[in-house]
């Protein structure tokens, strides 16, 4: 695989903390996903961070 540009890795880093962020908040509202989804789009991002430092 080729190496992913810090700004991608970064971008889905911030979506994730928001998505967090929100779905905490609002989750009377909405419920646990919004929080859950952020949760797991956050465990992406870091899984996906050591591409970042690749070879190509």
């Amino acid at each position: 695989m080729k190496k992913l540009p810090i700004w991608i890795v970064t971008t889905l880093f911030l979506l994730g903390i928001i998505t967090t962020y929100v779905g905490w908040i609002d989750r009377h509202e909405v419920g646990y996903l919004p929080f859950a989804l952020g949760v797991v789009w956050i465990l992406f991002s870091l899984a996906s961070a050591p591409r970042i430092f690749a070879d190509d």
